[in-house]
Formats: structure tokens, C-alpha cells, sequence
């Protein structure tokens, strides 16, 4: 199938989502028919950061993305300050960055897996920040022109996130609230909404027993819920 017509079918998937859920489905099979196997878009970020540690729309799990902020790399990831300062796409294999300067950068991506990929920055509003980072998990070749493919999806994906309220620069209240809590609780909201109780969350994340559960009345103080139940379904549904 032609890259044409692979791109007018991603466009057609994207422009027919009606919800958060639907595009994040459709922006996906776009990404996998285009040749990249993970996708992270944000839009409206004020900080970099948030690319990652607030994505619009992402693949990447909650475990990846507390341990890629766990291990710093929001402040000293060269792709992200690409991603926040660019202005053209960026196709790379993952040796360039060991060429570029970034030997610790390129030992990280490799050991997690990550052969190359492809970033389109998505400026918003004034002083606001946007990106789309498509992942390649295996050693493929891409057509020279898939970076204009690419470029065609992210503008039709941040269109369709603004005409189904994502694209706002807005939190959900839920959203804001569960930012509200630390690293540690959202640890223990995770475990919570897996249905451990609190003595085995206790020795998952090495604290006492007491320590969590002055940490899961806080979090429900925190969520605004009065169970652990609907907690669990705040976590589910962020």
C-alpha cells in the first residue's frame, strides 16, 4: 500500500474519533501503519516536562512514565527540549544522539529497546507547548517521505483533540486532583486500584503498614471520594 494512501487513511481514522478514547485508538493504527510502534502527543504544556509527565494522549504506560521521571530525564532529555524548541520534524536512528553529544541519552533509549524515531513539535497558543513523538521498537527503514506523512497526522490529531476537548490546555477536575498527589500515593492509588490491601502495599513500596494508611485517607481526602473503590476508578479512568 502506497504512503498516500496509508495517510489518507490515518487521516480518515483520526477525522471519524468521536471521543478521547476513539482517537487515542485511531492515532494509534495510524502510528503502527506508518511504521513506528509508540506514540506521545501533549498539547497546551506550559513546561516541557509536562510532555511526559502530563502526555494528552499516550501508549506509554503509568509505570514507564513515572520511571522516565524517576530517573530524571524530563530535565535532561535532549529529544524533549527538541520537541519544545523545534520547529521542523525530527527523524533520527537512535547511534545519532551517541554522535550528537548525548552518550547517556543514547545508552537509555537503547537499553530500553528503542531503535529510532520521529518528532513533530505542535506550538500552540502563546507560550504554550505541543508535540507528537512516534517510537521505533525495531530495525526498520522508514520511506523519506514519512516525515511529512507524520507531520499531516499530528496537525489532523490536534485538531480532532481541540474539537473533542482535549486540546483546551484545560484539567479535567479529576485530573488536577490526582496531580495534587505525591509520587508515593500515586504509587499506592496504583496498588489500590489493582486490589491489594494495605498491609500488601505496604511491603510492595517498603513503608509500614501504619504509613499507608495515613497515605490512602490522604488520597481520598485529596480525590474528593469517600472509597477506596471510587478511588480506583478515578485511577482507572486517568
Amino acid at each position: 500500500m502506497s504512503l498516500l494512501h496509508l495517510t489518507s487513511r490515518a487521516v480518515a481514522g483520526i477525522s471519524g474519533a468521536g471521543d478521547k478514547e476513539e482517537l487515542k485508538v485511531a492515532l494509534y493504527a495510524a502510528v503502527q501503519s506508518l511504521g513506528f510502534d509508540s506514540f506521545n502527543i501533549a498539547f497546551e504544556k506550559s513546561a516541557k516536562r509536562e510532555f511526559m509527565t502530563e502526555p494528552t494522549l499516550t501508549i506509554w504506560s503509568y509505570d514507564d512514565l513515572v520511571a522516565y521521571a524517576g530517573d530524571g530525564w524530563a530535565e535532561r532529555d535532549p529529544l524533549l527540549d527538541y520537541a519544545a524548541t523545534g520547529t521542523d520534524p525530527l527523524y533520527w536512528q537512535t547511534p545519532s544522539w551517541n554522535q550528537n553529544g548525548h552518550p547517556d541519552y543514547y545508552e537509555y533509549i537503547k537499553h530500553v529497546g528503542v531503535f529510532g524515531g520521529l518528532t513533530v513539535p505542535l506550538p500552540g497558543s502563546p507560550d504554550k507547548l505541543g508535540a507528537l513523538t512516534l517510537l521505533s521498537l525495531a530495525d526498520r527503514k522508514h520511506d523519506k517521505d514519512v516525515t511529512h506523512a507524520v507531520s499531516i497526522v499530528a496537525m489532523m490529531a490536534r485538531a480532532k483533540a481541540a474539537a473533542v476537548g482535549l486540546a483546551s490546555g484545560q484539567e479535567s477536575g479529576a485530573s488536577a486532583k490526582f496531580r495534587a498527589l505525591s509520587s508515593l500515593q500515586r504509587e499506592i492509588l496504583k496498588w489500590m486500584a489493582n486490589g491489594k490491601s494495605n498491609v500488601e502495599i505496604a511491603v510492595i513500596v517498603s513503608q509500614s503498614k501504619r504509613s499507608i494508611d495515613y497515605h490512602v485517607i490522604e488520597i481520598l481526602k485529596k480525590l474528593e471520594v469517600s472509597s477506596r473503590a471510587q478511588a480506583a476508578a478515578i485511577y482507572a479512568a486517568l
